[in-house]
């Protein structure tokens, strides 16, 4: 049986992946440069290339801090604690040996958890979770605006060559055929792309991430965390609009939260879905048994603390008193 590879061996695989993002960005780069690179005297082409070069440019800085920020992991005191949920004990992780918080997945490839895990990006070799899901989907944003711009940029040329093939039925030059694949890929990749920016952009809407949006068997109620438009909106970009459109946080442009605790809406809570399950029945007999037992511990302190037996003292003291001056009276053992 094949053994699996170790994760730092997985983690520095998945650099090959970069890779290909990267020359696609190229090739696309010097595509449009090798269109309209030499016509920078007109005005329609210096604004067309000012605004392609300066979302490449955005692109390239949302794709450096996805990759490079960490998503977030579970703090080294987060554990379970005698009234906590029951939920709570049974999400531990065998793999990092610690109390995975909500919405907390362990990824393979990284090895470790991550809080508000949406997915492992293998074209970024990153998870995205918690503190870099703002990068990630700025990155969507920019990688379709640029892609939407090359593609409107080299249509014409695409359609010049595409024209000249249907009308003499055969490739005039290789550099014709290359046009025209590389923007029939183009288009294929854009679309896709799209529809994948898309997709996130539903799940922003519902604050839910990608492994809970295909959690079908689960019975968490994830609407839970659905905060409104504007606040699941915050809650991943932050609170300073003027941060919004930029691949990076300050102060005032963090996640809004902490990624542990999370604020929920209408809708049963994870201790209210395990009401009536026999867990839940199971675990609430055991938090009974350890209150009670906890009642009698505190009794027998208070027997045993110094004020009880200063009082014990003071009232044997007061009945030896009484019983020396009048040895003749009846002894009371119930004044001890």
């Amino acid at each position: 049986m094949p053994q699996e590879l170790p994760s730092n061996v997985k983690k520095h695989l998945g650099n090959i992946f970069i890779l290909p993002v990267l020359l696609v960005i190229a090739l696309t780069y010097l595509q449009v440069m090798k269109l309209y690179g030499k016509e920078t005297h007109r005005l329609g082409v210096i604004v067309y290339l000012s605004t392609f070069h300066m979302s490449l440019l955005m692109l390239l800085w949302s794709f450096f801090k996805t990759m490079v920020t960490d998503p977030g992991t579970v703090p080294p005191l987060w554990g379970f604690y005698m009234g906590d949920s029951e939920q709570k004990r049974r999400r531990y992780c065998l793999m990092c040996h610690v109390f995975k918080p909500e919405r907390c997945h362990h990824c393979s490839v990284c090895n470790r958890c991550v809080l508000n895990m949406d997915h492992h990006c293998p074209w970024v070799n990153n998870c995205i979770g918690f503190f870099n899901r703002k990068f990630f989907l700025l990155l969507l944003t920019y990688v379709i605006i640029t892609s939407w711009l090359a593609v409107i940029g080299l249509y014409f040329q695409a359609a010049e060559d595409l024209s000249k093939l249907v009308q003499v039925h055969h490739v005039s030059s290789i550099h014709d055929l290359t046009n025209i694949c590389f923007f029939s890929l183009l288009v294929a990749l854009t679309v896709i792309l799209t529809m994948f920016f898309k997709f996130h952009v539903g799940m922003v809407k519902r604050n839910i991430t990608t492994i809970e949006n295909m959690d079908k068997k689960s019975t968490t109620n994830y609407k839970i965390y659905d905060k409104g438009l504007t606040n699941n909106f915050i809650q991943i970009f932050g609170r300073n609009p003027w941060l919004w459109l930029f691949p990076l946080n300050g102060r005032s442009g963090m996640p809004h939260g902490d990624g542990i605790l999370w604020h929920r809406e209408s809708g049963p809570t994870l201790d209210d879905e395990l009401q009536g399950t026999e867990e839940y029945i199971k675990s609430t007999q055991r938090l009974k048994i350890f209150s009670n037992s906890l009642e009698n511990i505190n009794a027998s302190r208070d027997l045993i603390s110094p004020k009880k037996d200063e009082s014990l003292k003071r009232d044997t003291e007061q009945t030896l008193n009484s019983f020396r001056a009048n040895p003749q009276s009846s002894y009371d053992s119930s004044q001890l």
